[in-house]
């Protein structure tokens, strides 16, 4: 059993009990299939056995068939860098050359003389001899992935396309990497009038004159790597500008915030839902949020926070999370304060610093998975929207309808009136691409109605929705957009009976790009449920600290967290242009070995 220390620098094998169940103290009663408020919970893994025995360490596991490390810190792009420096190490070590080449989907390709093939098993046998690397064969008759302890290459003799990785399985979430975000490893022929690699990749045909292969260098992770001409310079389809995004927040618990929200209310008339608490609860998810963000969409810039609550006590500062007050970028500081979200989304454009390219979000919505910015622009900055299946309906604004169904017919009537055309249904709940640019365009195009929507202090039956969806059928309308039909999103009523089910479903499959679990105004659970429900969720979804929480800081101050090798002072980069390198590798990613949390379902939870 794995039994998980938050204050500890990496999680311990301890035994199982015989009729396995956990047998340390403070665990959930296995008995009961209820659901678990436990703060420290404490799956059961796979006790070791003679495959985890043959390692010299106790931060191994079987999993799924292989031998898998326990991971508690590291993202998808970050074991994969990992991995990648360890195999150039040792292939350094070994005097074995290589050339570093960009794959399909900006996956890092290592690329090797295949007449080499017996040096190069030895010395990655050697190199890994108490390491869980497999290489898993691409092509060829085998598909098994097998260990660089056994000589893996050598026994593979057809093959010449690997994906080599050290699997990780994190122990509370059973967030589980393997093949699918690992680097490929090819073997390639180099004649003395042509090079032929196994296949292509995404500048190189499978065969090129020897002579028009010229060699240089490119900086890339902390190391200085060989490489082809042209090989990273920014493709034609590549996204290759800087992204920011920016989350709206409000700490609804706050008693100065529900206090000062209450004493203004009573002079407005609110339409259905507005005046609900469900759209101030908040139970921690923006930390959830972002560490979405860290896992799965590390080329995003920056992040700003548009609130006029106090930081987040997890939050600590970093440069690359900026906590953004009405007051620092709302032009005209006489309208606030402000309790309308759709005050906030309409000033957005005016926050200094913001990239001209962002993603908009709420503190409810997530990446699902590894994602790329190719899901939200093109290569040229036209953004992508993803139209919801909810239809807008008939009839006009109406204060007794909610602020959410107002909005959109007062941004189809101004569409209608500027362009002739009729927008007929909502959008989906997800973070939303915007640019700069356009809204400026957008607020001189309709100065009243966003200078209306800015002196709302609570949603009105006249305000504006720019981020959903006065924006987005504004730049379609004007060539600045398309509709998004490749995402997958899911949105998840957490109130409802039915939520339960589908967050232990996605927890297991890990297949959606994007979610949102939001709270309803029309609670079918009692909220202890519902709070314990998507508080246990969130933890073992996103179960990786981002840099910029208090956690991580403290951990960072004392001793390393890192268990698995790299080479000596290899750094590597976690954002910025490094960051956005191999960032496409998502198309596959997703795989789960998920243990389902129990929750009040009425059946016991399944093991992973």
């Amino acid at each position: 059993m794995v039994t998980v220390d938050r204050s500890a620098a990496e999680p311990s094998v301890v035994p199982v009990s015989p009729a396995g169940t956990a047998s340390a103290p403070g665990t959930a009663n296995s008995a009961n299939p209820g659901l678990s408020l436990s703060t420290e919970p404490e799956l059961v893994l796979l006790s070791p056995d003679a495959r985890t025995r043959r390692f010299d360490r106790d931060d191994v596991v079987v999993r799924k068939g292989e031998i898998a490390l326990i991971n508690g810190h590291f993202t998808p792009h970050e074991s994969m860098v990992r991995d990648l420096l360890a195999i150039a190490h040792a292939l350094d070590a070994a005097g074995i050359d290589f050339l570093l080449v960009r794959g399909d989907h900006d996956r890092p390709v290592l690329a090797v003389d295949r007449k080499r093939r017996k040096h190069i098993t030895r010395a990655l046998a050697e190199a890994f001899s108490n390491d869980p690397f497999y290489a898993k064969p691409l092509d060829g008759h085998l598909t098994q992935p097998l260990l660089l302890a056994d000589g893996a290459l050598t026994t593979l003799r057809k093959s010449s396309v690997f994906r080599v990785y050290r699997p990780r399985i994190e122990p509370i979430g059973r967030l589980r990497y393997g093949a699918e975000t690992a680097f490929q490893f090819e073997l390639w022929f180099f004649g003395e009038d042509e090079i032929v690699a196994p296949v292509e990749n995404s500048l190189m045909r499978k065969r090129m004159p020897r002579g028009e292969a010229r060699e240089t260098t490119i900086t890339l992770y902390g190391r200085t790597w060989r490489t082809l001409q042209h090989m990273f310079d920014d493709l034609a389809s590549d996204v290759s500008f800087d992204i920011d995004m920016v989350f709206s927040w409000v700490d609804g618990s706050s008693s100065d915030f529900q206090r000062e929200r209450a004493k203004r209310m009573k002079a407005y008339v609110v339409g259905s839902g507005d005046e609900s608490d469900a759209r101030f609860r908040q139970i921690d998810e923006l930390k959830y949020a972002l560490r979405s963000v860290y896992m799965f969409a590390p080329w995003v810039r920056r992040i700003f926070i548009a609130t006029d609550s106090p930081a987040p006590e997890w939050l600590a500062e970093h440069p690359r999370v900026t906590i953004m007050n009405s007051e620092d970028f709302f032009p005209d500081p006489s309208v606030l304060p402000t309790h309308n979200s759709h005050a906030v989304e309409s000033q957005l454009h005016h926050i200094p610093g913001l990239a001209e390219h962002f993603l908009y979000s709420n503190d409810d919505m997530f990446f699902g998975r590894p994602v790329g910015p190719e899901l939200f622009f093109s290569p040229g900055g036209v953004t992508k929207f993803i139209e919801a299946s909810t239809r807008i309906g008939l009839g006009e604004n109406d204060p007794s309808r909610s602020g959410f169904e107002n909005a959109a017919r007062v941004n189809r009537a101004l569409l209608r009136e500027r362009f002739g055309k009729v927008t007929t249904r909502h959008l989906e709940h997800t973070a939303v691409p915007m640019r700069k640019s356009v809204l400026l365009e957008l607020e001189a195009e309709f100065p009243e109605d966003f200078a209306r929507t800015a002196a709302s202090q609570f949603r009105s039956a006249t305000d504006i929705s720019v981020t959903n969806s006065l924006y987005h059928y504004y730049a379609l309308t004007t060539g600045r957009a398309v509709e998004q039909t490749q995402a997958r999103s899911l949105y998840i009523e957490t109130t409802l009976k039915l939520a339960l089910r589908q967050m232990n479903k996605l927890r297991k499959r890990r297949d959606q790009d994007m979610f949102c679990l939001n709270d309803g105004s029309f609670p079918e659970i009692s909220d202890e449920v519902r709070r314990a429900a998507v508080t246990e969720f969130l933890e073992q979804y996103f179960p990786i600290v981002a840099p910029w929480e208090r956690e991580a800081q403290a951990t960072v101050s004392g001793t390393p967290a890192a268990t698995d090798s790299v080479s000596p002072g290899a750094e590597f980069a976690r954002f910025g242009r490094e960051g956005q390198s191999h960032r496409r590798i998502s198309a596959e990613s997703g795989e789960l070995a998920g243990a389902a949390v129990a929750i009040a379902l009425g059946q016991a939870p399944r093991p992973a």
